[in-house]
């Protein structure tokens, strides 16, 4: 087959930089190329693991580590939220932190996610007009 994937790739790209559907409007190559890139990253680092782990059975370390990611993903995710609220860090007169707090205590003893959601859009909404 004359020319490659890449070359078949990179036509696609510049014919659409070129003309986007929009009369007069032109998108650059460079914003393409790094939209098709981040795209790439997004899903080989969904794919990857899958492919890598493929049939195995994972035990020890690694297994507890994998186990791990989805917990530390949500608390990188949440904890600056609860925390910094406004840009910076706002511990005593903080809605969001206090209702994060008792949500999670009112979780551990009552393990319904309706009542956990209900309890904590509650204790927000009490918090943010008794702290404003």
């Amino acid at each position: 087959m004359h020319g490659g994937a890449a070359e078949k790739l990179h036509f696609l790209i510049k014919k659409f930089a070129s003309y986007n559907g929009k009369e007069g409007r032109h998108v650059s190559i460079e914003y393409l190329s790094t939209i098709l890139l981040m795209t790439l990253v997004t899903y080989g680092s969904r794919v990857l693991p899958f492919l890598l782990f493929k049939g195995k059975n994972v035990e020890g370390f690694a297994r507890d580590f994998i186990e791990l990611v989805p917990i530390a993903l949500l608390a990188a995710l949440v904890v600056p939220e609860l925390v910094t609220p406004a840009g910076s860090v706002v511990i005593f007169y903080n809605p969001y932190l206090w209702a994060g707090i008792l949500t999670f205590l009112f979780s551990r003893f009552v393990p319904n996610l309706f009542w956990g959601i209900l309890f904590g859009m509650s204790v927000f909404w009490g918090l943010d007009k008794f702290l404003a």
